[in-house]
């Protein structure tokens, strides 16, 4: 997959999404990373996102599953009522902690995600997801 220049990380745990913002910073300096700690808040802002965008511009979106209110499969539900034009834009990877192997399954079935991957995220995550 080739390095896209703008990423959004969805995690209600703000140590987590400093983590991978430098993360991506390292690998791909001069991307945008928009973070969010409210999945609604980042459903809102990637309507918005592709109400208002000029170019087809490829987003990679790291999403964790274990959140309150709106947890990560419910994030992926509201997702897919979006127009398909956006989900073409969109290349989602699971970063979550959890240890349920029915949830990596799960994942591996999902039309929208690409991968599943163990938190934290590091370098050699995104050298697999981007073959650098």
């Amino acid at each position: 997959m080739k390095l896209p220049s703008q990423f959004i990380v969805v995690d209600d745990d703000r140590g987590n999404n400093l983590i991978c913002k430098y993360v991506i910073a390292a690998i791909a300096p001069a991307a945008s990373v928009q973070l969010f700690t409210d999945p609604e808040k980042a459903l809102e802002w990637i309507q918005a996102d592709y109400d208002n965008r000029k170019e087809d511009l490829q987003t990679v979106l790291f999403l964790d599953i274990n959140m309150p209110v709106l947890d990560g499969w419910e994030f992926l539900d509201e997702f897919s009522s979006f127009p398909s034009g956006l989900h073409a834009l969109y290349n989602i990877f699971i970063l979550s902690s959890s240890i349920d192997p029915g949830d990596k399954e799960k994942a591996e079935k999902h039309p929208h995600v690409q991968g599943y991957h163990s938190k934290p995220l590091s370098k050699e995550t995104m050298s697999k997801i981007f073959n650098r």
